[in-house]
Formats: structure tokens, sequence, C-alpha cells
């Protein structure tokens, strides 16, 4: 009994002391895994600091890209969108450092795994030239390329919602929206590009019906209205950013009449057109010009097209350039009529260069004149006449002009002219614009075979060509004005000289509509 007691005795000591040990080591193991919980909240604050830092420098890096260029990788753009995902997640959720929650531990995990990708490699990728989003034969000459940059721009810009691009038929408007659209949606400007030819008297339920198909929608209304508020509500709330494109257009269209919104994100309009006006008319709120190619582009892509090389003729390559220049810089017009004269005899060529002479031609007749001169009389007149007979006649006008040096816009309707009817007053030599315009005048003449026709009004032919009378002191005035500019003066008194010895109609005195007549009769025998 004595033993047993013992015994009993020492069990419930052994007892006693192991339930003291378990709860010592239960409370430290506790103590333990409360620090651990929150040493991995430290550490999950530590790595969501880190990984905003990490954020901040990659957001740094694409904004410093150049986005003509280079396209930042889609993998660099997923992962800062799960950054900005799992940094709202953290600072969403109030931490309870709990012994048995994994949480913080799967969120400490995730952020620093995305702290580890942050290193990219590529970061960037080139984006590919024009060429590589056009569907056949494209080259990106400067007028092209700055187009095209200037369409992209204002694509990706928040504000415009509705563009417009403008050029003569054949400048290659088509080819260049279509290209700039796939490099569009190619930069994820766009997830969906849709494209319309309108052209002349456009068919609405037509359009509609092309925007339905795009949308995979059925009409529940077959009225034109009922069916644009279907289009316009649909478009609305789409989830991907579509642009619309709408070519050829010749006439002021109401968008929202079609059911296409004008004033949504969510889906931009490009319209083009051969016409700046139509533009105006629609409200566009950036209006781009397509401009023609110059004389050395034109050549290159017309040698291209045509397979002149320089290996041929003399007289083949005379003629193949003053063909390459009536093209007027258009590549639609260069590719059509290169192709087309291809290995054909000299005399086609010959052909097709006159008729270019007389189809490509903007004006029949450029009217030069001193407005001061003859403006509110005889030029006025003729003015009148040429156009009353039909002819698509530019009147200068001296009173509309500013500075010494002819304008641009001036240049380009005199080589857009067929023939130059120059009207010589007493005092054309007076103004250095005339003679600016005079010396352009010749130019065509020579390189585009283009007519002119002198008038010699109250004058004399041989004051104008020797620089007498009222000429002469036209000239003198020149002298004091440019008289450091020896080659300028000299150019145009040559000018004068040459003008004013080819064959043209002197009028003295006597019924000025005679005058008028006689020079209509003249045109019309030229054109």
């Amino acid at each position: 009994m004595y033993y047993l007691a013992i015994g009993l005795a020492t069990y419930k000591i052994t007892i006693t002391v192991v339930c003291i040990i378990s709860i010592i080591l239960i409370k430290t193991i506790n103590k333990l895994c409360v620090y651990r919980a929150y040493k991995i909240i430290k550490d999950v604050e530590r790595e969501k600091k880190k990984l905003i830092s990490n954020h901040d420098s990659v957001q740094e890096k694409i904004e410093a890209t150049d986005h003509k260029t280079q396209k930042v990788n889609d993998i660099v753009l997923e992962w800062l969108k799960e950054v900005e995902k799992l940094v709202q997640e953290v600072e969403n959720v109030t931490i309870i450092p709990e012994p048995e929650s994994r949480y913080p531990n799967k969120m400490l995990n995730k952020l620093k795994a995305l702290n580890i990708k942050c290193e990219f490699e590529p970061f960037f990728n080139p984006i590919p030239s024009l060429e590589h989003f056009s569907s056949g034969n494209f080259v990106c000459f400067e007028p092209i390329k700055e187009t095209s940059d200037r369409l992209l721009e204002a694509l990706e810009n928040r504000k415009f919602y509705k563009i417009g691009l403008y050029g003569k038929r054949g400048s290659g408007k088509t080819k260049l929206v279509k290209a700039v659209a796939e490099k569009a949606r190619y930069l994820r400007v766009f997830a969906a590009v849709l494209f319309i030819t309108v052209s002349q008297n456009p068919n609405v339920k037509q359009i509609q019906d092309e925007i339905a198909d795009f949308l995979d929608l059925k009409f529940d209304k077959n009225t034109e209205v009922g069916r644009a508020r279907e289009l316009y509500l649909t478009l609305e709330s789409t989830d991907r950013p579509i642009l619309v494109i709408l070519d050829d257009v010749w006439e002021n269209l109401d968008l929202e009449e079609l059911g296409i919104p004008c004033n949504s994100n969510r889906c931009k309009v490009l319209l083009t057109t051969h016409c700046k006006q139509e533009f105006a008319l629609m409200n566009c709120q950036e209006e781009i010009p397509l401009c023609p190619l110059s004389i050395e582009e034109a050549w290159t892509l017309f040698k291209k097209h045509s397979g002149i090389d320089d290996e041929s003729s003399t007289d083949l390559l005379n003629v193949a350039y003053e063909v390459a220049i009536e093209c007027q810089g258009l590549p639609g017009t260069i590719k059509d009529v290169g192709s087309s004269l291809r290995s054909k005899p000299i005399e086609e060529w010959k052909t097709s260069l006159d008729g270019l002479r007389h189809s490509m031609s903007q004006y029949d007749i450029f009217i030069s004149f001193r407005g001061k001169d003859t403006r509110d009389s005889f030029t006025g007149f003729l003015y009148d006449a040429l156009c009353r007979e039909g002819f698509k006649t530019f009147m200068d006008d001296e009173g509309l002009k500013g500075g010494d040096e002819i304008s641009s816009s001036l240049i380009k309707a005199i080589e857009a002219s067929r023939i130059s009817v120059i009207v010589f007053s007493k005092k054309i030599a007076h103004s250095s614009w005339c003679l600016d315009e005079l010396v352009t005048i010749l130019k065509c003449k020579k390189m585009k075979n283009q007519q002119i026709l002198p008038i010699f009004y109250k004058i004399e032919p041989s004051d104008v060509r020797h620089q007498k009378n009222s000429y002469e002191r036209g000239m003198a005035k020149q002298v004091k004005r440019f008289g450091n500019d020896f080659e300028k003066l000299q150019i145009w008194r040559s000018a004068l000289l040459e003008v004013a010895s080819l064959s043209g109609i002197t009028y003295k005195t006597g019924y000025e509509y005679k005058l008028v007549q006689t020079i209509v009769e003249r045109v019309k025998s030229q054109i």
C-alpha cells in the first residue's frame, strides 16, 4: 500500500509537470506564431512598397518611350495591371495576425513573385514601318509619312472623336487610312476597325447594314430612325474601342442619323474626302491634308511602275519625265499611268502625255495682271467672259497679296493651269509680285509645255521687250529695291524679253468687248 501510494503520488506529479510543460510549450508556440504572423505582415508591407517603387520605375520608362518607333511589350502592360490589382487588394484588406491564417503568407508570395518579374527582356518591341501594315505596293514617301504620323496622333488623342483626311483623287487616301488603321490596331489604340466606302449618293440603309453586320446586331426595327437608334446604343455601350472609317465622302453626312456616335471615345470616326469644305460642315476636330509627292519622289515611283531606268533612250527618258510631272505627285495616278505605259513604244508615251496635260489641269486658264491697273475694268470683263464660256479660270488678284514673294498657293494655281493669259498693262514692271509670276509661268512653259497668251493692253510689245517708257521706270524702281540682287533683276529682264517676244494680242484703242471676244476665240483655238 505504501509503495502504491508513492507510485500514485509520483504519477500525479508527473502528469502535473507534463501539463505545465505542455501549457508553457503551447504558449511559447503561440507567441512564436503570432511573432511570425507579425513578421509576415511587415514583410508584406515592405514588399508592397518595393512593388510600388518598381511599378513607378516601369511607368517612367514607358512614358520615356518613343511611341512612334517602339511598342511596349505586352508582358510589361500585363504586369502593370497585375501590380495595380494586387496593391489595391493589399490596401483594401486589414490583416489580423491569427496563428492559423495563411492569407498573409499567400499575399506575401504574390508580392514577391511580381517584384521578381519586374525585369523584362525585351522591354520594347520595334514598331514595323507603315509598309508592313499595307497590302500591295506601298512606298512611304515623306508627305505620306508626315500625314500618317499626324493621323496616328489624332487617333490616339482622346479629345478627337471625328477626324478628316483630304486630298486629291489618286493621292492614296484609301490605302493610307487602311494602313494607319492596322497600325493603330497593332498598337492597341482600337480593338477593331470598320471600313465603309461611301462615295456619291450614300445609301443610308446599306451603311447601317454594314455596321450591324460588323456588330453582329439584328435590328428589331426597320425604319432608318429606329435602326440608327439601335446602332447608336450598341456603339455607345461597346466594351472595346472601335474605329469607323467612312471613305470617299462627297457630301455632308449626319453621323447620328446613321447611328454613329460623334462624341464617344469608344467609337471614333475617320472620314476621307477630296474636298476639305465637307469637313467644315461635319465639325471635324482635326482636318489633315495628304499632300502630293515632290517631283523627285514622283519620278522615283514612276520609274518603279513604268520600268524606265537609266539605260532607256534619252528621248524616252525625257518624255517619261514629263509624264511623271503631269501626274501631279498623285501616287495612284503615277502607278496607273506608269503601269499602262510599261514596254510601250515612245509614240504611245507621247499620246499619253498630251492626254494627261488636258485631263490633269485643275484650271483651263490662269490670268496674270496688275490689279491696280485693270482689275475693275478690262481684266474683270475678260474673267467673266471666260467663265461664261465654261472655262475653269483662275483670276489672280493683287489686292489679296501680301509681302514681296509669290505665294505657294499661287504657284500651284499656275502649275495647275493649261494656259496663262498675261495682261501687260503700263505698270506691270512696278510689281515684283507680277514679275515673279512671269518667271513662274515661263518655268511651266518649259517644264510642262504650258501655253502663254500675252495681251499688250494700251502699250507697245517693244516697251516690254526692251524695258522702255513705263517699263524702264518700273525696272528702275526694282533696281532701287533689289539693287544688290543682280541675279533676280536679270531673271526678270530676261522673262520680260522672252514673253514679249511670243505671239500675242495688242490693244491700243477701240471697243474693249471686241478685244475680250478676240481673246476668248484665241483661247478656244489653243485649248
